[in-house]
């Protein structure tokens, strides 16, 4: 499907409302607990696990959710797994404290050769240690005093990275929108492969800025079809570590296939470039001097494949930002 990316750093608040957020987690716990994904209660399974909205692995946090079964949490850690391989660089190179510790980053061998592992982790100082495998996994760039690491990822399923933020987008998503998004829940769990969906994420390093915690929002589209094109119905923005990141939820049941019928979608990009000085809620009155730009680079990536696929991820620093123990 062909699609059109928009964004000019003010208009997505013109398309897009917030109808769901980390922040809005509430306990909303009846008489009798019922799981928002397979809509058995308490009766036939069981609620006996803490089930997390957005993921530890993306950041310590006490976001959980009381209506997500033991059995679907099960299911879920499984997505989970490879959205850990796919943000591990990043999680481990910033120092994003999980459930437990930070995480080490163990790249893929070449040839099972074990020599060949490149190991990022955090040393009992606190400081990050880089232990390399290959020598070509960094470059030095002495006169602009620059190095880069390259993270060679261990496999991992694209198409379950994708699921794995639909999955959080659907932890936050308000009670009144469940039903309208019960095909989207049914792809999830595996029951609908009918349903159209948008695997691609648009991810925004930002490199002088890292978030305290993570969190996540979600916004429904005020309105769906403009001029030639339409706007997915909803998109999830999480951030955590040094990262913004993007996707587009499936379209849901009430989607009117007719009337979108030759027409493309416009991929509307969230202005993670752009620091605000005022609520974002409330732009409409802001002002250009509101805004601060931020070094940024925004690249996507096609989360379409089934199957298991390696990746490199290369991620520069500066001699003056970032000091660092090499051991070889």
């Amino acid at each position: 499907m062909s699609h059109q990316i928009k964004g000019d750093g003010m208009h997505f608040w013109k398309i897009y409302e917030l109808v769901g957020s980390t922040a809005q987690i509430r306990d909303q716990l009846g008489k009798v607990r019922t799981c928002r994904f397979c809509r058995k209660d308490e009766k036939s399974t069981n609620f006996k696990k803490d089930a997390h909205a957005l993921p530890e692995l993306l950041g310590e946090n006490n976001f959980v959710i009381p209506d997500e079964c033991d059995q679907c949490n099960t299911l879920f850690s499984v997505y989970e797994s490879h959205l850990s391989k796919f943000f591990l660089p990043y999680l481990s190179t910033v120092q994003v404290k999980g459930k437990k510790r930070v995480p080490a980053f163990h790249s893929r061998t070449e040839e099972n050769q074990e020599m060949t592992r490149t190991i990022m982790r955090q040393g009992e100082d606190g400081k990050l240690q880089l232990i390399l495998g290959k020598h070509d996994d960094l470059s030095i760039d002495h006169k602009n005093k620059k190095f880069s690491i390259r993270y060679r990822l261990a496999p991992h399923k694209p198409f379950y990275v994708y699921k794995a933020l639909v999955k959080i987008g659907l932890s936050v998503l308000l009670p009144q929108y469940i039903e309208k998004y019960r095909s989207v829940i049914d792809w999830l769990m595996g029951e609908n492969p009918n349903t159209d969906y948008f695997p691609i994420v648009y991810i925004t390093p930002i490199y002088n800025k890292k978030f305290a915690t993570p969190f996540a929002e979600l916004y429904q589209a005020k309105s769906v079809f403009e001029g030639d094109g339409f706007h997915p119905e909803m998109t999830l923005i999480v951030n955590f570590g040094n990262l913004a990141i993007q996707i587009f939820m499936p379209l849901s049941n009430e989607f009117d296939y007719e009337r979108s019928r030759n027409k493309s979608p416009q991929f509307e990009i969230y202005p993670a470039f752009a620091m605000y000085n005022f609520d974002k809620r409330k732009y409409k009155d802001a002002k250009p001097t509101d805004l601060v730009t931020i070094n940024f680079k925004l690249t996507s990536v096609d989360l379409s494949s089934h199957e298991s696929l390696t990746r490199d991820e290369t991620i520069n620093f500066s001699f003056s930002e970032f000091e660092r123990k090499i051991e070889s």
